[in-house]
């Protein structure tokens, strides 16, 4: 990756009068923004479904986009926006559901004289499969794992007779992902035209309830007699949750899957590329061992560690011109995981606010940071900046390492780490808006293990007026990024 700087932000953070990000002109002018302190990325969060609390990592379909990100005031006139009562007081679920029902007006309005064939052509391996699967959770109202039998096979005569008699709900599907990738691709082109490259960000694993899960079930590890998950996915105590966490997302069939190269792993991905200049891999670690919990149980006490693919399906990503990646080596990372990196010759992650723990070889201390990585004060999992310098203890190795004095305030501490950050040997480093901006706990994005008040962080619309962003433009230019 060429060397450089960016933000991290999620389109939902965007700007926006009703509340929720999307690909409106604020997500052009940010765009601007970026390019304005030269900078040469920005990195997203998923661009998959959303689930019911807001999060892009528990995602209905590896391939498809949310419809949420679609731009309805590019459609649609003020006036029959307003009948939608679309606003930013609303609870994310009445937001969703006023923007679903002017979605639908968008399809009625729209479908018909629009072409779609080529789109519908283009992505045909995944966009069916995937409206008949919206279509058959609208009518049965229950997850992927309590269809009846006769629906959960594809190829079955109900499923075809299902599909005949629900032939406008599944093109009102497939619109959707029209206009989503539509949209998408021209604020990319835009950004790209800019100069600035796009980190897209995938989760490493499906959702239990998914199209995936539907059309791909061979993919996962399931018994073949029930059709119920073997183990689900999940991770022993770490920085972020002592107590260790149930993912609940089905495990691959990494046999099965290499009977056929990886395919699907490599369609996911060459998908991805089409949307992102690269696509940072969450939970890397999972391609060397992976660790996984017995379906059904409350707790990780009795999961185990499985040996994953390895090296073999980075080749297969290779063979098909797959190499813009990132992988997210973060966490547990045993000396197996480091050295399969290391194979794979892509870029990992270092993390600031990892750094701290007072071992003077802590991998995470910005001075051993090697160039072949993408270097962070902090993910949108960790604190911003400044909340996590409210531990004193923190502060204290923090001011140290910086040769600061410890009565310094936070402010100041942010803005030198940030200096000390982009002056490291990371070919990319990337900077949340919340720390640029010098924001609190309480702008943080995500607080891994728990489910309230996350993904919901907005950008505050003043956003531009800011002193700092000119001595940053010229900390970027003289550290050559």
């Amino acid at each position: 990756m060429e060397r450089g700087c960016g933000v991290l932000l999620p389109i939902s953070s965007l700007p926006n009068k009703y509340g929720f990000g999307c690909f409106s002109h604020e997500a052009f002018e940010f765009v601007d923004f970026l390019a304005s302190i030269n900078m040469k990325y920005w990195q997203i969060l998923p661009l998959g479904i959303v689930d019911d609390v807001g999060s892009p990592y528990s995602t209905i379909s590896a391939f498809a986009g949310e419809p949420l990100y679609i731009d309805i005031e590019k459609i649609l006139s003020d006036d029959e926006i307003d009948f939608f009562k679309l606003n930013s007081n609303l609870s994310f679920s009445e937001y969703r559901s006023r923007k679903n029902d002017a979605l639908r007006y968008v399809f009625d309005k729209l479908y018909y004289s629009t072409n779609i064939d080529h789109f519908i052509e283009e992505n045909e391996d995944w966009v069916y499969d995937y409206a008949v699967y919206m279509v058959l959770k609208d009518e049965l109202k229950v997850p992927y794992l309590e269809f009846p039998k006769e629906y959960k096979n594809i190829d079955s005569v109900e499923t075809i007779n299902f599909i005949k008699t629900h032939s406008e709900e599944i093109l009102y599907y497939i619109f959707l992902q029209y206009l989503f990738f539509t949209q998408w691709n021209e604020l990319k082109v835009y950004a790209n035209v800019k100069g600035i490259k796009i980190i897209g960000d995938i989760p490493i694993y499906c959702s239990m309830d998914s199209a995936d899960m539907y059309a791909s079930n061979k993919c996962f590890l399931l018994n073949r007699e029930t059709g119920m998950p073997v183990y689900v996915s999940g991770v022993p105590g770490d920085y972020f949750n002592p107590d260790g966490q149930i993912w609940n997302t089905p495990i691959y069939d990494y046999d099965y899957m290499r009977s056929n190269h990886y395919e699907w792993w490599v369609k996911r991905l060459k998908h991805l590329s089409k949307l992102y200049d690269y696509v940072r891999i969450d939970h890397f670690r999972g391609f060397e061992s992976y660790f996984a919990v017995p379906y059904g149980e409350d707790t990780v006490i009795h999961g185990r560690w499985f040996k994953g693919p390895g090296i073999e399906i980075f080749d297969e990503f290779k063979r098909n011109k797959i190499n813009n990646l990132i992988l997210e080596d973060l966490g547990d990372i045993s000396d197996e995981v480091r050295e399969l990196r290391r194979q794979t010759g892509l870029a990992g992650m270092k993390v600031m606010q990892f750094a701290f723990d007072g071992d003077t070889k802590n991998l995470h201390l910005p001075h051993l940071y090697q160039a072949n990585s993408v270097a962070y004060l902090g993910t949108h999992d960790n604190n911003t900046f400044m909340g996590y310098l409210k531990n004193k203890d923190i502060k204290a190795r923090i001011c140290n390492y910086l040769h600061l004095p410890q009565d310094v305030s936070n402010e100041i501490v942010t803005k030198m780490a940030i200096e000390n950050l982009i002056s490291t040997n990371a070919n990319v480093c990337v900077l949340t808006m919340q720390d640029i901006l010098c924001e609190g706990s309480e702008c943080r994005i995500n607080t891994p293990g728990t489910n309230k008040g996350n993904w919901a962080y907005r950008l505050n619309p003043n956003y531009k007026n800011n002193k700092y962003y000119a001595y940053l433009k010229e900390l970027i230019k003289n550290k050559n990024r």
